[in-house]
């Protein structure tokens, strides 16, 4: 395993003839038990803050920089724009790799471009927003072959985007407030409410986060499904993307444990580590849930963390 702090040793570090695989803080990786070759763990740090004329303001993040701690910046700074997305564990670098989004903010409406150290040509370039190929929690970086292109740079654009809580958990927590009352601030504490209400905290009890996707069905698909199970649909361009956890409830899998691996009762996205030593132990899982959700619903789930090596 390789730190890389600077672009100069990450370029170093890629003249490498074997596997090369990329890691940030690791939050939203399953490991087996073999990766063979070199791993380099992406250190590289540093926040740039411009303000515009319009009111806007241009940061350039290292793509090492912890994702919550540049939330709590900008809060502090009083920047709108993130606050939708606190709490969200791992690096800057690995945001826009999954788009990360939450609560009804996608991370590619703010990247004005992102910086990246090409291993093949060996340059450094620069992808626009339009070039990243942004979708739902995936990428360019992800739907490419992995290791092309190592992420060292984000920049966005922050500042001007309308505050938005009309997510129906989000209304809960701020119905205390007038329209006029409900700040940036306000929204990140009720985001952060939320999330340790809902999902285990991974520093006492492993786990990955989402395990799943939610998935995008056909408008028609949907009223069928809806009458059958009850189910909230929210639009998603001319489909519905529909919640995983509730198919996940609905097929039985809520609160059970297999072979150490726990479905979270209070979020069945999720999957905790009560016992499991092994990595294939939680794709085995996964890989009876995703089953039985495409016999019952003939509905196909995506696992959305990456697996890194063999077993």
């Amino acid at each position: 395993m390789v730190h890389i702090r600077t672009l100069e040793e990450l370029e170093r570090a890629t003249e490498f003839d074997g596997p090369l695989y990329l890691l940030g803080e690791g939050t939203n990786v399953v490991l087996l038990r073999l990766l063979e070759g070199r791993t380099l763990k992406i250190n590289i740090k540093g926040v740039e803050c411009i303000p515009s004329s319009n009111g806007s303001y241009k940061l350039r993040v290292g793509a090492g920089e912890n994702w919550h701690r540049l939330v709590a910046y900008t809060l502090h700074k009083r920047i709108n724009g993130l606050e939708n997305l606190a709490l969200i564990p791992g690096s800057v670098g690995a945001a826009p790799f999954q788009n990360i989004g939450a609560y009804g903010r996608e991370l590619s409406k703010l990247i004005e471009s992102v910086e990246v150290f090409d291993i093949v040509t060996r340059r450094r370039r620069k992808l626009s927003s339009a070039h990243c190929s942004f979708g739902y929690r995936t990428s360019v970086f992800r739907t490419e072959k992995l290791t092309r292109c190592v992420i060292t740079h984000v920049n966005l654009v922050l500042g001007q985007q309308g505050l938005r809580f009309d997510y129906i958990d989000l209304q809960r927590r701020l119905n205390q407030y007038s329209r006029d009352e409900i700040t940036a601030r306000r929204i990140a504490a009720a985001v952060i409410q939320i999330r340790r209400n809902k999902l285990p905290d991974w520093r006492r009890l492993g786990n990955l986060g989402s395990f799943f996707k939610n998935p995008v069905i056909k408008e028609a698909e949907y009223r069928q499904l809806n009458r059958e199970v009850g189910i909230i649909g929210y639009p998603f361009l001319d489909k519905v993307r529909i919640p995983a956890a509730r198919l996940i409830e609905v097929c039985g899998w809520k609160g059970r444990c297999i072979d150490g691996v726990e479905v979270w009762a209070k979020q069945p996205l999720v999957l905790v580590n009560r016992s499991a030593r092994r990595g294939v132990q939680f794709l085995t899982v996964a890989t009876s849930i995703v089953n039985s959700i495409k016999s019952r619903f003939d509905i196909d789930l995506e696992l959305e963390p990456v697996v890194l090596g063999r077993d």
